[in-house]
């Protein structure tokens, strides 16, 4: 949790022994905590002080857990809201998570660990989520202070109007960055997957090239690339640690929720709802056997077909490690033989036409090189994860370096040297030409 910010539990339960347990709990964390033994005192709380996370019991006399967490989103919308409530209460919870009103739920009686650890990773959500809150807010302020010096300083219009550009420029460069590491969340849990989502995100914007898309459209389309896997933190831990092959039918309709989870991460967010419908949809298949509500063709988001492709073909060219130039041809050949089933046929002909660079292809074109902050370059590739002296995580292997990325890590070596330095793959030289391209694999 960032030090600037204090978080307030609220926790409501008829059971003071709960409430005590509770209490206990949290206590190793820098929080404050206040109780309710009903959902009409808990939402006479809420109106008396800000709350980060509520965490209710279902089963209270009155006014159920669902109920109140129901009252309580209309008083505090941006409040992460998890629900304590026994196995059948599911189908009513999960319900309530459609609807909105419950981003988490746990089971009675929990594990201690497991609760401590959902409790962290809600309130690093909260501050996240309010700080994309207060980015979209300072924007509009500045949208409105350029519309007021239109009105009332014309003299003054093209001295001004470049400076407010680049303020404004530098505001939307900082708010994709925040939601660069917003989708980092579950990176930081899936260590293995790398910068999964950063290569989604950047496959997606190559088939996005030349589409009929307004500003609007195409900037929804990325978010969701980014953030497409955020419905991933509600995942237990003992479910990181398993492979595919392993997974049994409850940890199956575990993974099919995230995309439902991803969505309520992002309803909050004011202007997110199209994100927030991509990111329900990237999981369904065109020939209507996905998930999570077997949307069939062109019922299926635009943005979220697009996303369906990207995200595919990275799990499957990662599956193994950074590939090779073999692996990506192999994996676009699968994704052009199931065009017409999993995806979308007219789209997989887009993506045919990406000339995949050697992001796909590390082991086979780069060589690893290790280099300070001032020498980094753009578009150079993380050849292994970025730490502090100090042990702070910077970046993930196999992360993109973009000019602002490298403008931060030469501010934080200047206070928090970078152990070794920055070890990045860099392309050998005359190999330039013989990059392989999706069109020429798999036709």
């Amino acid at each position: 949790m960032a030090d600037e910010l204090r978080h307030t539990i609220l926790a409501v339960d008829d059971e003071d022994g709960i409430l005590k347990a509770m209490r206990r709990l949290l206590s190793q964390l820098d929080v404050t905590l206040i109780t309710a033994n009903s959902g009409a005192e808990a939402l006479q709380k809420l109106q008396q002080q800000p709350v980060s996370l509520i965490i209710s019991d279902q089963c209270m006399p009155g006014m159920t857990g669902i109920e109140f967490l129901q009252q309580s989103r209309k008083i505090s919308p941006a409040t992460i809201r998890v629900l304590l409530t026994g196995y059948a209460d599911l189908e009513a919870t999960i319900a309530a998570i459609n609807s909105g009103a419950v981003r988490y739920y746990l089971t009675k009686p929990w594990d201690d660990t497991f609760l401590l650890s959902r409790i962290k990773e809600s309130l690093n959500l909260y501050q996240m989520i309010a700080r994309n809150r207060q980015l979209n807010e300072k924007i509009i302020k500045q949208n409105s202070e350029l519309t007021a010096l239109n009105k009332t300083l014309d003299r003054r219009v093209d001295e001004q109007a470049g400076k407010i550009k680049d303020q404004h420029q530098e505001l939307v460069n900082s708010f994709m960055e925040t939601i660069k590491a917003f989708s980092t969340i579950i990176e930081l849990r899936q260590k293995d997957v790398g910068s999964h989502s950063q290569r989604v995100a950047s496959v997606v914007k190559a088939m996005l090239q030349g589409a009929d898309l307004t500003p609007k459209q195409y900037q929804d389309i990325v978010i969701a690339a980014f953030l497409h896997d955020v419905g991933k933190i509600s995942y237990p831990d003992i479910l990181l640690r398993k492979t595919v092959d392993d997974y049994s039918t409850t940890d199956m309709e575990t993974v099919r929720q995230h995309p439902i989870l991803g969505e309520s991460c992002v309803l909050s967010i004011t202007g997110f709802e199209e994100v927030g419908q991509i990111i329900r949809h990237h999981h369904e298949n065109f020939d209507g056997t996905g998930y999570p509500d077997n949307l069939v063709e062109k019922r299926i988001p635009f943005g979220a077909r697009v996303i369906r492709i990207a995200n595919e073909f990275d799990n499957r060219t990662f599956a193994r490690g950074y590939p090779d130039a073999a692996r990506v041809r192999d994996v676009v050949a699968d994704l052009f033989r199931e065009s017409g089933v999993k995806f979308d046929p007219e789209l997989v002909r887009r993506f045919m036409d990406i000339d995949f660079d050697t992001d796909y292809c590390n082991r086979e074109l780069a060589g690893v090189v290790q280099l300070q902050p001032i020498d980094l370059e753009t578009d150079m590739i993380v050849a292994e994860d970025i730490h502090t002296k100090n042990g702070l995580f910077i970046l993930p292997k196999g992360a993109k370096l973009s000019q602002g990325m490298i403008g931060r890590l030469r501010k934080i070596h200047q206070h928090d040297p970078l152990v070794n330095g920055v070890r990045v793959f860099k392309q050998k030289k005359g190999v330039h030409d013989d990059r392989p391209k999706a069109g020429s694999l798999a036709r």
